[in-house]
């Protein structure tokens, strides 16, 4: 699953007043080890909580990442 459908999944659920962590362990009972942190679904919820609107990511400055080494 990518990054984008969660971050909708919590958007949606913070607008509906969701806590954090109901989202969490439900994205936990679907998904498994492939779900996000429960940091990672609180961050965003703070967010969006605070008005970010959008849930792609954000261009970042500096060279992509080409190659990783394990």
């Amino acid at each position: 699953m990518d990054k984008e459908y969660f971050r909708f999944y919590i958007k949606v659920h913070t607008a509906l007043n969701i806590q954090a962590i109901a989202i969490h362990n439900e994205l936990r009972t679907v998904f498994g080890d492939d779900a996000p942190s429960f940091r990672t679904v609180a961050r965003c919820a703070q967010c969006f909580c605070e008005g970010q609107e959008d849930i792609q990511d954000k261009e970042q400055c500096g060279r992509p990442v080409t190659e990783i080494i394990p």
